[in-house]
């Protein structure tokens, strides 16, 4: 009788023992991680750090206050050295001037050597036309950023979206009072900017891949009459100021590599 109890306490120890090894187990080698990939933002009036519903003043004396300086981001990529393409994910992004960076995904270690993105919508996602096309009310999700959005980024009657939407106020003579509204939607699939930037950077497990994309909105209103130049909504007869006002933003944009800490 004793010998049973004793196989009795022998198990029981055993199985003590195995519940133990299975509450500590062994961790297997960590799996290799990718690079995560962040666009940060810089907005500025000059030397002025941006912001919607403050005065500034132009090259020309006159005082801006902008309530509205809204625009798309589009198909960001890492291009590697020999040409092949990481498209990033989510694909599309609104970007106001209180957004201070948007993840784009990640990519595998290796060599990034450009980073790709387009001012505004490609053509297949932009034009609705009954086949590859959308529309904000195609979307369900009201976080997604081409569903509706407060500021109306999307022409029902154009059946596409606005790119870039900016729109303010102008104090022509300086008196103090504002004398003029100024309004630029710019938009149409001709409209939209491609933009490259050099990285050139090699790429390890963990690494943070860092650009930054900088909107001088001084540099927006860089030889533009404010007393004329002042509506648009990229059609018809101010289809001409348009053209000009998206190539006005287009040149006050520039993208750097680093961002963050690292960017200045």
């Amino acid at each position: 009788m004793k010998f049973k109890y004793l196989i009795g306490a022998f198990a029981a120890l055993t199985f003590m023992s195995s519940c133990k090894e299975d509450d500590n187990p062994q961790t297997n080698e960590p799996t290799a991680q990718n690079a995560e990939v962040i666009l940060y933002y810089d907005f500025k009036f000059g030397d002025d750090d941006f912001a919607l519903n403050q005065n500034f003043t132009t090259d020309n004396g006159e005082v801006v206050k902008f309530t509205l300086a809204t625009y798309y981001l589009s198909k960001p990529a890492i291009m590697d050295d020999a040409g092949g393409m990481t498209m990033l994910d989510p694909e599309y992004y609104i970007i106001r001037p209180d957004v201070m960076m948007s993840k784009m995904g990640s990519i595998e270690p290796g060599h990034a050597h450009m980073f790709n993105v387009s001012i505004g919508l490609d053509e297949a996602t932009n034009t609705e036309d009954g086949t590859s096309g959308v529309q904000p009310t195609d979307f369900s999700d009201a976080n997604h950023p081409l569903a509706p959005q407060p500021e109306g980024m999307y022409w029902s009657w154009a059946s596409g979206y606005i790119f870039v939407k900016i729109e303010g106020e102008v104090d022509n003579d300086g008196d103090g009072t504002f004398d003029n509204t100024f309004k630029y939607h710019l938009g149409t699939n001709d409209f939209r900017k491609d933009r490259s930037t050099m990285l050139h950077s090699d790429v390890a497990a963990g690494d943070t891949v860092a650009v930054t994309m900088t909107v001088d909105y001084k540099e927006f209103f860089n030889g533009v009459d404010l007393e004329t130049e002042i509506l648009t909504m990229s059609m018809g007869d101010a289809r001409p100021l348009g053209v000009k006002m998206m190539n006005q933003f287009d040149a006050a944009t520039s993208f750097s590599k680093g961002g963050g800490h690292d960017h200045n």
